[in-house]
């Protein structure tokens, strides 16, 4: 599982590759869109608070506020990425024994730690394919 959350998040990523930076804070036009600087800040926040937070009780590096305003480059969102990953790979390479089964505590409670992963992963995976698509138009605009 670990695996496949750190794929889906560098996919997101991935898709900014050769992207000027006028492309990168393109949004459409779509009703609730996002730039590829917020869907890449955004999944990778969120994915520090899915397990980082949620499971291994840590503080955020920052907020979802903050990656929703996206004054950030590309260049922090990786460098942010790398430490979150790392964190990743030693908490759930590390879980203990039954850790899955435990269900969280707070407001996600009706979950459990297996829950928080999948549920990392897929939300992962669908700004993947936001992230591609954007990308895509972005390049299509010129």
């Amino acid at each position: 599982m670990r695996d496949r959350l750190v794929r889906e998040v560098e996919r997101v990523i991935g898709a900014t590759d050769g992207l000027s930076a006028e492309q990168l804070a393109w949004t459409p036009a779509a009703k609730e869109a996002n730039s590829l600087i917020v869907l890449v800040a955004h999944t990778v926040g969120a994915a520090e608070r899915h397990i980082l937070v949620n499971i291994a009780a840590r503080r955020p590096s920052g907020t979802r506020d903050q990656e929703f305003a996206a004054k950030v480059d590309i260049a922090g969102v990786r460098s942010r990425w790398d430490a979150v990953k790392r964190g990743i790979v030693e908490v759930l390479d590390n879980l203990p024994p039954g850790r899955l089964d435990d269900d969280l505590p707070g407001p996600t409670s009706t979950r459990s730690v297996h829950a928080m992963i999948v549920h990392a992963i897929a939300h992962a995976a669908e700004h993947a394919g936001q992230a591609e698509l954007t990308r895509d138009l972005a390049k299509e605009r010129g």
